[in-house]
């Protein structure tokens, strides 16, 4: 797997400024010399070898690269210089010349009910246009974007809220969500980090970078992801979320887990008896309530 510390170009050795033909010659070249097929019985080299294909397959594309360097450079830039400065944007348009936007917005709304999705995100674009600033109107079109399965989009509108408003909690959680739908795994993870810390609450955010931790294999950190969310959905109430998580817990028991007094047994094992306990209380709660 590709660490959050390495990138693409690193892997192949390259510069960011690297043309086309330069990313060719340095694939061939790091392919002849990592190929399974001239390496066997030796995993260092057959795992190294997936990440070289897997740099020249976004590299070597131009869409995908661009879109890769969206991800890996222009967020933290955006995050950073706008956290520096005193920028609020606005929720929804107040000058009555936005009251066009606004209405506009609100029909959106009610194609969206009516599950009339491209009639809706067109309403919400058509809003964003009168008002670039209409920071609901791009969650609303980020909401739909999801059910539709349009995740880069939903990235390009990530970025505009958090250049308006650094603060806005559920851009970078659509953010993360696309991210990893695009299997861009470190940099959900990034997403749903800020998310966390600006929410330490939020149980869905720790829920998904267990999911993408689970998915690095960095096994330790996604058991005591799905932990916190465990309690976080019994405080909520949310038992069917609960039984999923210990579903997770125990399916990474299954994959890794290599014998009985291994030390990810007795994590899992304080994992379940800390999500029992939690539960437990919640329950307890629950009933001096109702009587």
């Amino acid at each position: 797997m590709i660490q959050q510390s390495q990138d693409y170009y690193s892997i192949l050795q390259l510069s960011p400024d690297a043309t086309p033909e330069d990313i060719k010659i340095a694939f061939r070249r790091l392919a002849r010399k990592y190929h399974p097929d001239l390496n066997p019985n030796n995993t260092a080299t057959t795992e190294q070898f997936q990440q070289i294909s897997q740099a020249y397959e976004v590299l070597s594309d131009e869409k995908k690269r661009h879109r890769y360097y969206l991800e890996r450079y222009v967020p933290r830039y955006n995050h950073n210089h706008h956290r520096s400065q005193k920028t609020t944007g606005k929720n929804h348009p107040q000058s009555s010349s936005n009251r066009q936007a606004q209405r506009l917005y609100n029909q959106g709304l009610k194609k969206s009910q009516h599950q009339q999705y491209q009639k809706a995100v067109a309403k919400y674009t058509k809003a964003i246009n009168i008002d670039s600033q209409f920071i609901d109107a791009y969650l609303k079109r980020c909401e739909i974007y999801y059910k539709l399965g349009n995740y880069q989009e939903i990235l390009d509108d990530c970025y505009q809220i958090i250049k308006i408003n650094p603060s806005i909690i559920k851009a970078f959680y659509y953010q993360g969500r696309a991210r990893y739908s695009l299997g861009y795994i470190p940099g959900a993870i990034d997403s749903y980090s800020e998310v966390i810390r600006q929410d330490p609450n939020h149980a869905q955010a720790y829920y998904y970078r267990a999911i993408a931790y689970r998915n690095t294999k960095e096994t330790d950190l996604a058991l005591k992801d799905f932990q916190i969310a465990g309690k976080l959905f019994i405080a909520q109430g949310n038992q069917k979320a609960y039984l999923l998580i210990k579903q997770n817990i125990s399916s990474l028991t299954t994959a890794n887990s290599q014998t009985a007094n291994s030390p990810l047994e007795h994590l899992v094992g304080a994992c379940f008896k800390a999500l029992q306990n939690s539960f437990k209380t919640a329950a307890s709660v629950v009933k001096i309530l109702t009587k």
